[in-house]
């Protein structure tokens, strides 16, 4: 497995559809998982959105994953949906891990 580095990726700015900003996807191992993290920071006032989500599976399986959401340029607002695709379970795990009560009582 290599080393865990960060996928970085600058868009232009082209107007009048986008901003120029930078996306980085990173993946930290904890256990019998991994958090997937993306960032989100815009090059005009380098003002940043985050999302992260815990991926119950093995490290090489959350390495595919970051892959497939880095090179489809997943953003922020959409990280913990598209993951819940494959892991319907990290939806919950998040409401748990945040302090809130899982809907399955």
């Amino acid at each position: 497995m290599e080393q865990n580095v960060p996928l970085v990726r600058r868009f232009s700015k082209l107007e009048p559809y986008q901003e120029a900003y930078t996306l980085v996807c990173s993946l930290e191992p904890t256990g019998p998982g991994c958090w997937l993290s993306v960032s989100r920071t815009m090059a005009r006032d380098g003002s940043a959105d985050a999302a992260r989500a815990w991926v119950p599976a093995p490290q090489e399986e959350c390495a595919r994953l970051l892959r497939f959401l880095y090179e489809n340029s997943v953003q922020p607002e959409l990280w913990r949906d598209a993951i819940s695709n494959w892991y319907p379970q990290t939806a919950a795990a998040e409401v748990l891990r945040e302090g809130g009560a899982s809907c399955e009582l």
